[in-house]
């Protein structure tokens, strides 16, 4: 890893990174509304394991399917906004990184 942090970036991600984020961030709202949904449904028991079991499944579904459909509006406003600015820690892996115009003219000189 790179040893130089820094506080904010710009991230265009790609199909792959965005469905897994979504996904990610369905199954943890699955996750988050599993104590909501059963102060909704006290007194049936019967559908208790389907609400534990089956929440976090289908945030993860519908994650997945709002990156499907989502993917080419986020293409196109990342491609017109220049990537999503971020904030907080981040470290750039050193081997992952793509090199740039100037990053190439000093290495050549």
């Amino acid at each position: 890893m790179n040893n130089e942090i820094y506080g904010q970036c710009r991230v265009r991600l790609n199909y792959g990174s965005l469905v897994k984020l979504t996904v990610l961030l369905g199954f943890c709202a699955g996750l988050f509304a599993i104590p909501l949904l059963l102060l909704t449904s006290l007194g049936k028991i019967y559908g208790l394991l389907n609400l534990l079991i089956g929440s976090p499944i289908a945030g993860a579904v519908t994650g997945l399917l709002l990156s499907i459909l989502g993917s080419p509006i986020y293409s196109w406003w990342m491609a017109k906004s220049n990537g999503q600015l971020f904030t907080g820690t981040f470290q750039v892996d050193s081997d992952s990184i793509i090199p740039t115009n100037s990053a190439q003219d000093n290495q050549e000189e």
